[in-house]
């Protein structure tokens, strides 16, 4: 099994996913999971846009959307941990966690102030 793990995605998963894809091809195999560790910015419309917790000058659509939208699938099973920047609006209404896109899992690390991977 191949996993990927990626820092703040700041809602760039175009550019996450062709980076995976690039790796893929130069790789021994496909990536068969994502981890992205911060800043997630699941947005998916201007009103998740106006509760993130960041300067106005940062607030963009990016691609999260799309994927939420259905417009694109996530290549590769995601699961995010959200950070401190993202839609509080959009993860507060999945407290214990959940799906927020196909394929694309939110991770609720309040639920119970720990994550245990192994």
């Amino acid at each position: 099994m191949r996993v990927a793990v990626a820092g703040c995605c700041h809602g760039e998963l175009d550019k996450i996913y062709e980076t995976l894809a690039l790796a893929e091809r130069r790789g021994p195999g496909p990536i068969d999971l994502l981890l992205c560790c911060g800043d997630f910015q699941a947005v998916r419309n201007e009103a998740d846009l106006r509760c993130m917790a960041v300067p106005p000058k940062y607030r963009h659509m990016q691609t999260f959307y799309r994927y939420y939208s259905g417009e694109k699938k996530a290549p590769v099973l995601t699961i995010f941990i959200g950070g401190n920047h993202e839609a509080s609006n959009h993860l507060q209404e999945l407290p214990y966690g959940g799906w927020v896109a196909p394929n694309i899992y939110y991770l609720a690390e309040a639920a119970y102030g720990y994550i245990l991977i192994s």
